[in-house]
C-alpha cells in the first residue's frame, strides 16, 4: 500500500520571477512553499465547495477526454462527484462516443458510489472506516479526480494523490488560466512505498489561483522512465467555487434500473 508523502519542498526564495500578471509590473519570486500551504489552507477552511472540470488524457496518436463535477458541503457532511467518459480523439479522425459513468455521493456522511460499466453500487457507512478505501479505490476509474480534491478538503484522512506525492517544488512564474491570474508550480511526481521503492517518477506542474489559492490546473508529464518518443500526460482543469450556497437535494443521485 502507497505511503503518501507529503510535500518537501527546497529553498526557493531565490527562484527567478518569469513574468508577472497581466497589467502588473515585474515582482520579486513568489514562495512556492507558501502558495502550496495557503492552497491547503484554503481548502480545509471552506464551508463549502463546487467545481466543474476537464480531464484529458493524451498519448501518441490520441486523446482519451473525460468530464466531471464536484459539490461538497462540510456541515452537514455532504458530497458528490460525477465523473464521465466523454470519448476519444485520434488523430487520424477516427472518434469513440463516451458514456461511461462514475458517481459518487456521500449524504449525512454515508457514502454510495456507482458506475455505469460494471452496474456496481455500494455502500460505506460513515462508522464503517472503508470510505477513503472506496475513494481511493475509484481512482482509477475517475482518473484521481476521486482523490484530488478530496484528499485536500478531507486532509485529515491522509488520501495518496499527486499533490501529496509532489516533490522539490520550484516557483516557475504566473500565468493566466480560464480568465485567473494563477501561481505557476512545478515539481516532481514520486510515490514512496513503505519498503523504500519509488515509482510514477514524472514531471508535474500546478496553477493555483492567485486569489482564492484553489487549484485551476494540473499537469502529470510524461513519466522519466519512459521509452524516447513516447508521450503520456494528462491534464486536469478545474472552475472552483468558494464556498456556494448548496442544497441538499442536489446530493442526491438515483441509480439506473438494470
Amino acid at each position: 500500500m502507497l505511503k503518501p508523502t507529503l510535500i518537501a519542498l527546497g529553498a526557493l526564495s531565490a527562484a527567478t520571477h518569469m513574468g508577472g500578471f497581466p497589467g502588473e509590473r515585474r515582482t520579486a519570486a513568489f514562495d512556492a512553499e507558501d502558495v502550496l500551504a495557503r492552497s491547503y489552507a484554503a481548502y480545509a477552511a471552506l464551508n463549502s465547495y463546487a467545481d466543474s472540470g476537464t480531464v484529458v488524457d493524451e498519448s501518441n496518436g490520441f486523446r482519451d477526454r473525460f468530464t466531471f463535477r464536484t459539490l461538497q458541503t462540510r456541515q452537514p457532511r455532504n458530497f458528490l462527484l460525477d465523473f464521465r467518459y466523454a470519448g476519444s480523439e485520434y488523430e487520424n479522425g477516427f472518434k469513440i462516443d463516451g458514456g461511461e459513468r462514475t458517481v459518487i455521493w456521500m449524504q449525512n456522511g454515508d457514502l454510495q458510489t456507482w458506475n455505469s460499466k460494471t452496474e456496481e453500487h455500494a455502500t460505506y457507512p460513515q462508522d464503517g472506516g472503508r470510505q477513503v478505501d472506496a475513494l481511493t479505490g475509484a481512482s482509477n476509474a475517475t482518473r484521481g479526480v476521486s482523490v484530488l480534491v478530496p484528499s485536500l478538503i478531507y486532509i485529515k484522512a491522509n488520501m495518496a494523490s499527486v499533490l501529496r506525492a509532489t516533490e522539490d517544488a520550484v516557483a516557475a512564474g504566473t500565468e493566466t488560466i480560464g480568465g485567473r491570474p494563477c501561481f505557476k508550480v512545478m515539481g516532481i511526481e514520486r510515490w514512496r512505498f513503505p519498503n523504500g521503492r519509488i515509482t510514477g517518477v514524472r514531471p508535474v506542474t500546478v496553477w493555483i489561483d492567485s486569489e482564492t489559492y484553489l487549484l485551476r490546473k494540473l499537469l502529470e508529464d510524461t513519466p522519466k522512465d519512459s521509452q524516447r518518443g513516447r508521450i503520456s500526460r494528462r491534464v486536469f482543469t478545474f472552475e472552483p467555487q468558494v464556498n456556494p450556497p448548496i442544497e441538499t437535494g442536489q446530493f442526491q443521485y438515483a441509480v439506473p434500473e438494470s
